[in-house]
């Protein structure tokens, strides 16, 4: 039969098709989740990160004429104690009561001319701040004293300045960096890792049930029996695989692409603008056909040791060494936002990917690894698809028990 492959193909997608519920858990459920998931992150990582409108309660010990209009009063209630409550109040802040503890030395205005007038770092006046590094507001507190206490220590005893600015916004023109690189950089940090192992899951999914299963059940030595070639068979399945793997794989980005603005609310004001929107049609043209092929070749890896395990359970527990090895390949990212150049990493299978992922992420793209990248998954794919042929016509492997 010429089109036995096209049947199979056929028979599959209907299968999975034809089946909402499995539809709708490997297409829409997923990026849904991932979309909704990381919203909330970002929203409850903005909540708890965000300090502006917190109002710092701080115990005192020897507060000095000099710093008192350092402490905005909207911003600080301050209380002035004695040495001898530090215990009562140490405790008061494992407790939530006050955020920080501040112990400034006896005579401390007095002290300061002393140093700026000569003397050793050693004999510089030591404030002591006591804080809870387990509580969100006392350590924002923390941050923000020191920093106020820091910009009056530059006031004080300033040598030179570096990169001096009045305001956050003129300290940003010394950082040539641009939203467009912000954006590729933080892309090419976390997305090939999300997506290698979201596309891995995807295929673990799909390939175990539609052959270790048909085995257990026993409808695939009905189809064995058929008069039909069995390789024609194994790339029916393949192709399908590959497909409905695709469609799984194509909802975790689109979930995790519409949610990284909003998971970005959580982190640093400067990555309040990072975006997608810079990518051209290119860049989504090279990442598809990345995804296409190391999608075909995690479904062809995966169908050899479904095809050798005698039930689904047992396929899910084969495959498992290969989940590590694809997440620590896939980790390479989380190090690196530079692609390899040489051709030589891009002969690599899955490391390939990865590396082609990071160069688009990172408007580093080049066409020549991304074509060897897919090349190689390609024939790698079809040596795949050899051995399970072999594996398909050995009835020893097909109706063991």
């Amino acid at each position: 039969m010429k089109n036995a492959a096209l049947v199979v193909f056929k028979k599959e997608m209907a299968r999975f098709f034809g089946d909402k519920r499995l539809l709708f858990t490997t297409v829409i459920l997923p990026g849904l989740v991932i979309f909704i998931m990381y919203s909330v992150m970002g929203q409850a990582m903005s909540s708890t990160f965000d300090s502006k409108d917190d109002v710092f309660k701080l115990a005192v010990v020897n507060m000095p004429a000099s710093l008192e209009t350092a402490f905005s009063p909207e911003r600080y209630e301050i209380e002035e104690v004695n040495i001898s409550q530090a215990d009562d109040i140490k405790k008061k802040i494992s407790d939530k009561e006050y955020q920080l503890f501040i112990v400034f030395p006896e005579n401390f205005d007095e002290n300061l001319a002393l140093f700026n007038g000569g003397n050793l770092r050693e004999n510089a006046p030591n404030v002591e701040i006591y804080h809870n590094s387990a509580d969100v507001k006392s350590g924002n507190a923390f941050s923000e004293t020191t920093a106020i206490l820091s910009s009056v220590e530059e006031q004080l005893s300033n040598v030179f300045n570096i990169n001096y600015a009045a305001t956050p916004e003129d300290a940003a023109r010394y950082d040539t960096a641009n939203d467009e690189e912000l954006s590729g950089t933080l892309f090419a940090m976390v997305l090939p890792m999300l997506l290698m192992t979201l596309m891995y899951s995807s295929c673990v999914a799909l390939a175990p049930e539609s052959i270790a299963g048909e085995k257990e059940r026993g409808t695939l030595a009905t189809l064995l029996i058929a008069p039909i070639p069995r390789n024609q068979i194994i790339i029916g399945k393949v192709m399908a695989l590959s497909v409905m793997a695709l469609l799984s794989g194509m909802s975790n980005f689109i979930g995790t692409m519409l949610s990284m603005p909003m998971l970005m609310k959580g982190m640093e004001n400067d990555m309040n603008n990072i975006s997608a929107v810079y990518y051209s049609v290119t860049d989504y043209l090279f990442l598809i056909l990345i995804i296409l092929s190391t999608v075909i070749l995690f479904i062809t890896l995966i169908s050899i040791f479904s095809t050798f395990a005698k039930t689904v359970k047992e396929a899910s527990t084969l495959v498992m060494p290969m989940m590590i090895v694809v997440m620590i390949v896939s980790f390479a990212s989380m190090y690196s936002t530079e692609a390899k150049t040489e051709v030589v990493w891009y002969l690599i299978p899955v490391y390939n990917a990865v590396q082609s992922m990071i160069g688009i992420f990172s408007f580093n793209a080049v066409p020549v690894n991304i074509a060897v990248t897919i090349l190689i998954n390609l024939i790698c794919s079809c040596g795949g698809l050899v051995i399970l042929t072999k594996m398909f016509n050995n009835e020893n492997i097909m109706f063991s028990k």
